[in-house]
């Protein structure tokens, strides 16, 4: 007797994360849904989408985009909706909205308040006293322009794929960084300021059942790629900081989805927390080291009660592809370097020696050589086109100040 798969509906599109939770879930036999303000997003070519759903942007319109929403869901029959991105903190204020019966992860709306901005994440920190850089929380010019040891990192309360992190190199950057805060009224949700530490950027990611760690995994940055993202990555195990992240789980009581940045600093080994995500991000990684986040999210998404799943194997390096060819474009601008380029990621040469492919798998999802070849066919005609993908898909999913105001709204007026 066959199960029935249940209909998956993923948030939105356009995020790397988000393509990377389709693979997952095609990869274990799942057909998924899509909302998108894209209608040629990155995610619609896959022999895993059956439909995308034209949507207004979440940031641009969260309320078009929730009714966008509860249409799809209500029309087509959706079991369980996946946020892949910062949809989840739209879902977690409108939750009363949304059909009963839809199966969906998601913490309290005061939980997501706690990581969502970057100064209640630092307060958040030092409460359960868990490392992270000497930082202070700056609201006026005179405070941001006192005297602190250069490099430091200025973060804007609210920011998405590394946008509002600037870093501070000397006088001449902190000053020219002031005008432009100034400018823009950037103190008045407070900004955070967070001296440099030395060492490896590594990232964690997890899956919570109210509190309960369900999958967690970690990964070293190994190249760094436009908008601060990952070229190439690595996955590792680190014992103390799978038992961090599962205090911090309890400690909000976390449904869903939770990962987080830190910075293993390279004196001291201690894994520093400077950034939260509550939401899936980039899950190829841990499903090539065997561990499922995605399934195990839609599991807890059903109501399900997973077993823990084990720590995945360390050492393997996965590669975004078409992370580097825009990375190669933006360093050097010039046709011959991305051509170069290509070759190394097809030959699996240079940098990419022994790494696999976790954005776009062609041998698995053939479809994904559309996007790809989209990619090529621009960046070799216009290599400076490189600066400018980064933003227009960023665009699509991310909550904007002004967003995020009316989600408060939302919450508070139920």
């Amino acid at each position: 007797m066959t199960t029935q798969k249940p209909k998956i509906l993923l948030s939105e599109g356009s995020s790397l994360s988000s393509r990377e939770a389709i693979t997952a879930l095609g990869l274990a036999g799942h057909r998924v849904e899509l909302l998108s303000s894209n209608p040629i997003c990155l995610g619609r070519f896959s022999r895993f989408v059956t439909r995308v759903h034209q949507a207004p942007a979440s940031g641009a319109d969260p309320d078009g985009y929730l009714a966008a929403v509860i249409e799809a869901v209500r029309t087509h029959g959706i079991d369980a909706l996946i946020p892949v991105h910062e949809q989840a903190y739209l879902f977690a204020a409108g939750r009363k909205q949304l059909p009963a019966g839809l199966g969906i992860a998601l913490a309290d709306f005061e939980a997501f308040e706690q990581v969502q901005s970057k100064a209640s994440f630092a307060a958040l920190l030092t409460r359960l006293k868990v490392p992270q850089p000497a930082t202070d929380i700056v609201r006026s010019a005179d405070e941001f322009a006192t005297e602190r040891p250069y490099p430091f990192f200025v973060k804007a309360a609210f920011g998405t794929a590394s946008a509002g992190v600037w870093r501070v190199g000397d006088i001449r950057q902190r000053d020219a960084l002031l005008v432009q805060l100034e400018r823009q009224n950037g103190f008045a949700e407070g900004l955070l300021v967070q001296a440099a530490v030395i060492g490896a950027l590594e990232r964690t990611q997890a899956v919570f059942d109210h509190g309960r760690l369900v999958a967690s995994h970690i990964y070293r940055q190994v190249v760094e790629g436009p908008g601060g993202g990952d070229v190439l990555k690595i996955s590792v195990n680190r014992a103390e900081v799978r038992r961090t992240v599962e205090r911090i789980g309890q400690a909000l009581t976390w449904h869903g989805a939770l990962s987080f940045d830190y910075i293993l600093d390279d004196a001291t080994q201690t894994a520093h927390f400077i950034d939260a995500n509550p939401r899936l991000v980039e899950p190829m990684n841990a499903w090539l080291s065997g561990v499922d986040l995605p399934g195990a999210l839609l599991q807890v998404s059903l109501g399900e009660r997973p077993p823990t799943q084990p720590e995945g194997r360390e050492g393997v390096l996965t590669r975004l592809g078409m992370m580097g060819l825009l990375d190669a474009a933006r360093q050097r601008g010039r046709r011959r370097d991305i051509l170069r380029e290509i070759g190394r990621l097809a030959s699996g040469s240079g940098r990419y020696r022994g790494s696999r492919e976790e954005l776009v798998p062609l041998l698995k999802d053939p479809w994904c050589a559309i996007p790809m070849g989209v990619v090529v066919a621009r960046l070799l005609y216009t290599p400076e086109a490189a600066a400018r993908f980064s933003d227009t898909t960023v665009a699509a999913y991310s909550l904007t100040p002004s967003a995020i105001h009316r989600l408060r709204a939302w919450h508070h007026a139920v």
